[in-house]
């Protein structure tokens, strides 16, 4: 796993890059940079599969930043802020300009670990690229490749649209509240206000046809969360 760490501060970059080369998660190759300019000249010749953020920056904001690798540079990987604020509304932010995952300094070790081999996890950073598909109906996830396919046609997806995606698929009829939405997609534990989740499900109602075209719909139950239902047929007129 290729994994970029954008930190100004040299001791904390040292000590994550000797954080993540020092475990048994999935291996990675960890990159350095101290500013924001080194880091984007990287990001359109270096291929990463994550990144770790610093929030505060000397030359940029980094949750600017995140909304620029994701509009501009179209970047789908998962990424993870570390920032010295723990404000709820900072981790609102935080979700709603694209980062993956949160965590507050002092880092620990084993928490930063734990996080990343997460975030893998969901993302399927640390599965076999040969992974075996699996089809529900018209639709073909593929975990190894990280993608989604309608009847074999692949759509371009955000990490977070995959994940989000490969789990209501996975449970079809099953009702999510957001907090367990938040909770398993987003790795939150917090009661928050976002419109995150709403933006997303209705991305993947346009991308995925979620609207009953190839036999499920992605249903709201008021106040509550999300589900994924089949469509029944159509009652021929008598």
């Amino acid at each position: 796993m290729h994994i970029g760490i954008l930190e100004d501060d040299p001791i904390q970059r040292r000590f994550l890059v000797s954080a993540l080369n020092d475990w048994d998660g999935p291996r990675s190759q960890c990159v350095s940079f101290e500013r924001a300019s080194e880091f984007l000249k990287a990001m359109s010749k270096q291929t990463f599969d994550l990144l770790i953020i610093d929030w505060y920056l000397p030359d940029a904001d980094g949750m600017q930043l995140v909304k620029r690798l994701r509009q501009d540079f179209g970047w789908p990987g998962p990424v993870l802020f570390i920032t010295a604020s723990q404000g709820e509304n900072d981790v609102v932010v935080a979700l709603e300009s694209g980062a993956d995952d949160f965590l507050t300094k002092p880092i620990r070790p084993a928490e930063l670990r734990a996080r990343i081999f997460a975030l893998a996890r969901r993302t399927g950073l640390n599965k076999d690229v040969g992974s075996n598909t699996q089809a529900f109906g018209a639709y073909t996830l593929t975990p190894g490749h990280h993608s989604i396919a309608v009847n074999g046609t692949p759509v371009e997806l955000t990490a977070r649209e995959y994940e989000l995606a490969a789990l209501f698929l996975s449970h079809a009829g099953q009702l999510f509240s957001r907090q367990n939405i938040l909770e398993m997609v987003w790795g939150v534990r917090a009661d928050l206000a976002t419109r995150t989740i709403d933006t997303h499900i209705s991305r993947l109602r346009k991308k995925l046809s979620f609207d009953g075209t190839y036999g499920l719909q992605l249903k709201s139950v008021y106040k509550y969360g999300y589900r994924l239902e089949h469509k029944e047929a159509d009652k021929p007129e008598v």
